[in-house]
């Protein structure tokens, strides 16, 4: 299944050059102090950067507002060497920053990034600064378009905005305290306490929250909890109050009581008429949800029909409809709930609606990928529902889009093709499936029969299909010996479930997988099969070590969750829990790593160097094994492979 300049730079101070302002190296904006609600064209030029040479590039616009954080696309057209396109300013916006790629490269202008201010009369409007910090401190930049963090700076921009406008600090001051928070520097910290004192002094809730959220950050225990009393004194249906019981609905897991405690919070708060996405409406949600997973559809269909946001309801409908088709019950209602899902999400192609740091273009692309996923469903309910040729119908778009690619999609057009009568077709699918890595073992065991039909007897297919598995034992080394890097692994120290600690020094001669997960994390869940795989296969090698390490989990009492699903899974995994990092969540050593989602993949070699980082899964158990393994046995020996990749490169130049 995958991370949200100088203050004397200031971009009006820069030389306007035939029109356009020269802002930075390579991107030309048509106004120098572009305003809001102003059409901006922008002139790029990719010579001498990491786009050069590439054609139909990727450009968006991410506007900063501090509220809905929109983004556009911008349509780059072909203008001499160069390439054009244009975008309109949101009039809420306070600073923008432009993304300019192709596929997987990303222009970083040395890492600033095109980072810009947006202007009234030639003067940044209130909050530019501090949306410029915003991007600069959190990592929104370096996340969407490789731009640098800079803590420093962001503190001097917040600063300035609030010396020009003293008015806005309390729109942007949870982030700023935030910022301050995240540096342990005497500067920081002097201005973090002067602000919290401050805060507890407040007589508004909003305020005390802050408040209440910085102490819990800072781990003191005895301050927060006094100002969570005063508020609770003070605001008795206030925001505190509201949100406890709300996480309260969320975790109760008995339907009946939560249908109670819905009754009960929608009698004391009242529900916003205008905006869709309400808590009522989640909770709605969440009650549908719970019956549905239930069997209970009747009473599905009677919060269904009360959720205002009903976009939300695809993923769910999908998910069960597939754990029914898999286990191979209900398939009438599983059908309907499917094509439910697919009429959702083809509203959404059709009329996205706007989302947070996300253009058009972005999101119809999330849509349709997720339309996939759910005819992939259909068609394979169609087709235990033995309608093979409208099941075809659905199934074979979504194999070519694919392009063979998930492993998933594979198998089940080749058992729809196979149902047709096409099984030639099939075996053709199977085939370059088992070549490229993505095949499954029901896979192989329709390509057995296929042959054995076609041949007469099975004679002869061991020879056949070794022939396929080396071709794409081949194909896969080949490719990861291409992504193969060497980095220092930092090193850590952590306990495992039982309290022991596990040092990963200790294990330099070994190599070692260190694999990052979370029990809420659903491609970790779904990758662990074929780590077990991999676990079983190399379980009596002294030389290979695998580490679970669990992280980012949600609240501080973990453990105990993380002990079940091991257990109630049958896995013989190694889990090491993070700790505590620097933002107060579990993730010190998945920070060190640089991790940006999970589940994420590490192999180290003998001397403690990163070879492999790979990030998500898609696909079977059995490629996953098999790509671990092969990421294993060239960490085993790096050197052989680099002399023999080396040695043919120099054989081809002779």
């Amino acid at each position: 299944m995958k991370k949200l300049l100088s203050i004397s730079c200031l971009l009006g101070f820069l030389i306007v050059q035939n029109a356009f302002s020269q802002t930075k190296d390579h991107l030309k904006l048509s106004d120098p102090y572009p305003a809001p609600g102003e059409k901006i064209t922008v002139i790029y030029d990719p010579a001498g950067t990491a786009l050069e040479g590439k054609k139909d590039l990727d450009a968006v616009v991410y506007f900063i507002d501090n509220k809905n954080y929109p983004a556009a696309d911008i349509d780059l057209k072909p203008n001499g060497n160069f390439v054009k396109g244009s975008f309109t300013i949101p009039t809420t916006a306070k600073a923008f920053f432009v993304k300019i790629s192709k596929d997987e490269t990303i222009d970083d202008n040395s890492e600033k990034g095109y980072l810009y201010l947006i202007y009234k009369d030639k003067k940044p409007v209130a909050g530019a600064y501090a949306s410029k910090a915003f991007v600069l401190f959190t990592g929104l930049g370096q996340d969407l378009a490789k731009i640098k963090k800079d803590k420093e700076e962001a503190f001097l921009l917040y600063n300035k905005d609030f010396q020009l406008h003293p008015e806005i600090k309390d729109d942007y001051k949870a982030d700023y305290y935030f910022l301050l928070g995240s540096e342990k520097s005497a500067k920081f910290s002097n201005a973090l306490n002067e602000g919290l004192n401050a805060l507890i002094k407040s007589d508004k809730e909003k305020d005390l929250l802050l408040a209440s959220s910085i102490s819990a950050r800072l781990n003191r225990k005895v301050t927060t909890d006094s100002i969570t009393t005063v508020i609770k004194t003070k605001f008795p249906n206030g925001e505190l109050v509201k949100n406890e019981l709300a996480e309260a609905f969320n975790k109760e897991k008995d339907v009946n009581k939560k249908e109670a405690m819905y009754n009960a919070f929608i009698k004391k708060y009242t529900e916003s008429t205008i905006d869709n996405k309400t808590i009522q409406d989640n909770f709605r949600f969440q009650l549908s949800g719970s019956y549905l997973r239930q069997g209970k559809i009747d009473d599905y269909y009677r919060w269904e029909n009360q959720i205002k946001d009903k976009s939300r309801l695809a993923s769910g409908l999908n998910s069960v409809a597939y754990d029914w088709v898999k286990k191979g019950e209900r398939l009438d209602e599983a059908a309907k709930l499917s094509k439910q899902s697919l009429d959702l999400t083809k509203q959404q192609i059709n009329n996205p609606s706007p989302g947070q740091l996300m253009s058009p273009t972005m999101l119809k692309k999330n849509y349709e990928s997720a339309y996939d996923t759910f005819a992939d469903t259909y068609a394979f309910i169609l087709l235990k529902q033995n309608k093979p040729k409208e099941a075809l119908s659905y199934e074979q778009p979504v194999y070519e889009r694919s392009k063979g690619n998930d492993a998933e999609v594979n198998e089940h057009y080749a058992s729809i093709l196979k149902a047709t009568g096409e099984e030639q077709k099939a075996k053709q699918v199977i085939e370059t499936a088992i070549k490229n890595g993505k095949s499954s073992e029901s896979m192989n065991t329709d390509l057995k029969a296929i042959y054995t039909k076609t041949k007469g007897s099975d004679a002869g297919f061991g020879q056949y299909f070794t022939s396929l598995k080396n071709a794409a034992a081949i194909a896969a080394r080949t490719a990861l010996i291409k992504e193969m890097i060497n980095q220092p692994a930092p090193l850590f120290t952590l306990k495992d479930t039982s309290g022991k600690a596990v040092s990963l020094a200790e294990l330099k001669g070994k190599v070692v997988v260190l694999d990052f997960w979370a029990t809420w994390c659903g491609p970790c869940k779904a990758s662990f099969p074929g780590m077990q795989m991999a676990v079983n296969k190399y379980k009596n090698d002294p030389n290979v070590k695998f580490l679970f390490i669990d992280t980012w989990e949600n609240g501080d009492n973990y453990l105990t969750g993380v002990k079940k699903f091991i257990t109630d899974n049958h896995y013989s995994f190694n889990v090491l829990m993070d700790e505590k990092g620097e933002d107060g969540r579990q993730s010190k050593v998945v920070s060190q790593f640089k991790v940006e989602g999970i589940p994420t993949k590490f192999v180290l070699d003998k001397n403690g160097n990163i070879r492999f980082k790979h990030i998500g899964f898609e696909g079977s158990a059995e490629s996953l094994k098999d790509e671990v393994s092969a990421m294993i046995e060239i960490a085993a020996n790096p050197e052989a492979v680099t002399a023999k990749t080396e040695k043919v490169t120099m054989s081809k130049s002779k």
